[in-house]
């Protein structure tokens, strides 16, 4: 099974998110920001490890009804305009959304489960994001002394 792991995939994933938490990490946040920042990356390593067919089924159902339809164009129209307004954050946002996806695409052509996609994509994530805060509490330290 290790074998067969996408090492670049997941060593690229893991980069991503060692430099999240690295920024993460300057902002000096509360405990609770690394909570939700940890819970975004479980709900991103769900939705991204479910099935195509699955995606595809929830936004069929999504656009079902117009009132429905409307919600998601408002709520679709509201994100652009965010966006447009925090571009420098989405751009890092969307690498990691990028590097989410090609680990899932290279273990998926390696067969493994969605579980196992899911299970190996957030523990390098978190990995990744502790491990960013870590190395850069660590240079902190290191500097101050």
């Amino acid at each position: 099974m290790i074998e067969r792991l996408p090492w670049l995939a997941l060593s690229l994933l893991l980069a991503t998110n060692i430099t999240l938490g690295s920024f993460l990490s300057t902002l000096n946040e509360h405990w609770a920001a690394w909570a939700v920042v940890s819970l975004c990356i479980l709900l991103l390593g769900a939705v991204l490890s479910c099935s195509w067919a699955t995606m595809r089924d929830s936004f069929a159902y999504l656009l079902a009804s117009d009132f429905k339809a409307f919600i998601v164009a408002v709520i679709i129209a509201f994100l652009g305009v965010v966006i447009v307004f925090w571009l420098h954050t989405f751009a890092h946002l969307l690498v990691i959304i990028c590097a989410f996806l090609l680990a899932k695409i290279d273990m998926q052509a390696a067969d493994f489960s969605d579980r196992q996609i899911f299970r190996t994509i957030c523990f390098i994530s978190l990995l990744g994001l502790f491990l960013g805060g870590l190395i850069n509490y660590l240079i902190s330290i290191l500097i101050l002394e």
